[in-house]
């Protein structure tokens, strides 16, 4: 028997030193949370995922930054405020002079100019765009005429692939189209006067342009970023005329991530470095060069990501913790275990089945380390406004009788206390109510069973008599079954409807809904900054992310308008009437509860505040 103990000990020392040899880095972290999933990028330009931009506004810093606990616009790389015209359109940001990347260059209004073009520029923009589109002069023509220009180019590129006269024409459209997009962006709202002054001219009156400039679509981007820049021959765009980099310029090590591409790729990224070592004395070129208080020192990928604290940042020597880990559980319940036994300080999302019970425990103070804040989000359902026809079945839902019967038909309290019992406040707003300043949300539907029979009697299906069945569709990586099992009982008791179920996967889910298939379709929105546009803007006729195909040129005209006044009252008045139309006239969407977050922080922990956005700076955190 000992000899079968010893032999035992024997196997699991040896895994052990085997662990150890493989693994040399496993030291923890000063500070470690918890991820869902992998990161999709770290491109400032192309980020839109919640956990992408976690890490963004930790490795990065605009112009502005946000307060730990209230998430207001801050000082960031520029001083705070800025100079502002008295019609509000111009801004003009000093840099600081202790402003540094973290190879020690320090960061300039040309930074800034460079980050901000690639965010609007094809083949770089990505789905936050509009922001800067929308808000700064100029930029919405050019982006318009850039989009224009490479839909011509692309055709030419094709008729030239064979080479000759064609090739030679083809190079030098290129070239001449290079030049006048430099020429046409000169001219739009955005201009680096000198190293340290950025003056910005927007489109419109901005209410919210500081909290814009944190964002991570804001960000500078470093000089060296033109070494990677993909070309055809000596022009500074592809053969279709686009703005590409290589995809690897925002790993750790270039060098690592070469791996899988072309020789010529790699010849191409190998002279980057070199050149980039020759003019700096080797320090730009290893890595993504960013300018926040960390920056990126591993990336493993779908497994760890490790920050380490930025020695150039200005006020590095008061940043408490040295490193970061961000560690991947792909399983909730997994990481809920793993913060149990410490194996991590933080938990940003406990999305597991019995996370009503863990919010229990939250509100009757036994654990004082779960928080459950309300966030600035909203749950709710889409109607397929617009298609007569979906699935080979006629979509009731053109009729706004029907979308605000089954609106109508909702008992929204029963469903959020008694079934969900996850604390989430009751919504029947797209705008959660009271989160923010000067917006006074107007009146909205409540349940009314009566009234919504009337309606759908009205729209020529009595006690649901003539109605087809109505397709309900949802994605199965959530927690939401229950919801539209609730949904479905509701429906049919009220209105008489036959409602089926049809769970996707999120990529065929999202598919499913951008093209319209579909009567009614599980959604949500995540505020991106604190103002009711934020969220009233999905709904825009043409806006990206309307997937209803609602169109009303009013609620549009409504949005308009609010842009152009100058008296705040008058403004949130305006969008106060746009948000009546969505949820009391035309009823485009159900909503149904306003989100809350349940997370876990370690009582250790401090300098981390639970809040409604979600925005958590990692330089304030100590942990003792």
């Amino acid at each position: 028997m000992l000899r079968v103990l010893m032999a035992a000990c024997l196997v699991s020392l040896a895994i052990v030193v085997v662990v150890v040899i493989a693994v040399p880095d496993t030291l923890r972290a000063d500070f470690t949370y918890a991820a869902a999933s992998g990161l999709n990028t770290l491109d400032p330009a192309q980020m839109s995922w919640t956990k992408d931009l976690r890490v963004a506004v930790n490795i990065w810093e605009g112009l502005t930054a946000y307060d730990p606990q209230t998430t207001t616009p801050i000082a960031g790389v520029a001083y705070f405020p800025p100079k502002v015209s008295p019609d509000g359109l111009v801004y003009e940001f000093t840099i600081r002079p202790d402003a540094r990347w973290s190879n020690g260059d320090p960061v300039t209004a040309a930074d800034f100019v460079r980050g901000w073009r690639r965010a609007v520029e094809p083949g770089t923009a990505g789905d936050y765009a509009a922001l800067l589109i929308d808000n700064i002069a100029g930029l919405g023509e050019y982006y318009d005429w850039r989009n224009q220009a490479v839909s011509v180019l692309t055709s030419l590129s094709r008729m030239s692939a064979g080479g000759g006269d064609r090739a030679a024409n083809h190079r030098q459209s290129l070239l001449a189209h290079a030049l006048e997009c430099d020429n046409r962006f000169a001219r739009t709202g955005i201009r680096a006067v000198s190293n340290s002054t950025l003056r910005v001219t927007l489109a419109r009156s901005c209410p919210y342009f500081l909290d814009l400039c944190a964002f991570p679509t804001f960000m500078p981007i470093h000089e060296s970023i033109e070494r990677l820049r993909e070309r055809f021959e000596d022009v500074p765009l592809t053969a279709q005329g686009l703005v590409v980099y290589d995809p690897q310029w925002t790993k750790p090590d270039y060098a690592a991530g070469a791996k899988g591409n072309t020789a010529r790729t790699r010849t191409v990224r190998a002279k980057a470095r070199d050149s980039l070592a020759s003019e700096t004395g080797g320090s730009a070129c290893r890595g993504l060069i960013t300018n926040g208080p960390y920056r990126l020192a591993e990336w493993s990928f779908k497994r760890r990501l490790r920050l380490e604290r930025n020695p150039y940042y200005r006020d590095h020597d008061r940043i408490a913790c040295r490193t970061i880990d961000r560690l991947v559980y792909s399983d909730a319940n997994t990481a809920v275990m793993a913060y149990e036994a410490g194996d991590v300080d933080f938990l940003p999302g406990m999305e597991v089945h019995y996370d009503h019970r863990l919010v229990q425990l939250s509100a009757a103070g036994d654990r004082p380390d779960f928080h459950n804040p309300a966030v600035l989000a909203t749950h709710f359902y889409i109607f397929n406004c617009r298609d007569q026809e979906v699935l080979g079945r006629t979509n009731p839902f053109t009729d706004v009788r029907v979308r605000r019967a089954f609106c109508l038909a909702v008992d929204k309290k029963l469903l959020v206390e008694k079934v969900l019992a996850r604390g989430e406040p009751v919504s029947d707003h797209l705008v959660p109510v009271g989160l923010i300043a000067g917006y006074e949300s107007p009146p909205a539907l409540t349940a009314d069973p009566a009234e919504a029979r009337r309606l759908l009697a009205e729209a020529g299906y009595p006690d649901g008599r003539g109605l087809p069945a109505i397709d309900l569709l949802y994605n199965t990586a959530g927690v939401d079954e229950k919801t539209c099992q609730v949904l479905v009982r509701m429906w049919r008791d009220v209105l008489g409807a036959r409602v089926e179920l049809r769970g996707k996967e999120p990529k065929t889910f999202a598919e499913d809904k951008v093209n319209r298939r579909y009567m009614v379709a599980r959604a949500g929105w995540y505020g991106d900054y604190n103002d009711p546009t934020t969220f009233l803007d999905i709904f825009r006729s043409d806006n990206g992310n309307n997937d209803t195909g609602y169109v009303n040129r009013a609620y549009d005209d409504l949005l308009d308008q609010a842009g152009r006044v100058s008296s705040a009252t008058e403004r949130m008045a305006l969008l106060a009437r746009a948000e009546t139309i969505l949820v009391r006239e035309a009823c485009p969407l159900l909503p149904l509860y306003q989100h809350t977050n349940l997370m876990a922080i370690k009582p250790y922990v401090k300098g981390l505040y639970p809040n409604a956005r979600l925005v958590f700076p990692f330089r304030y955190v100590t942990v003792d």
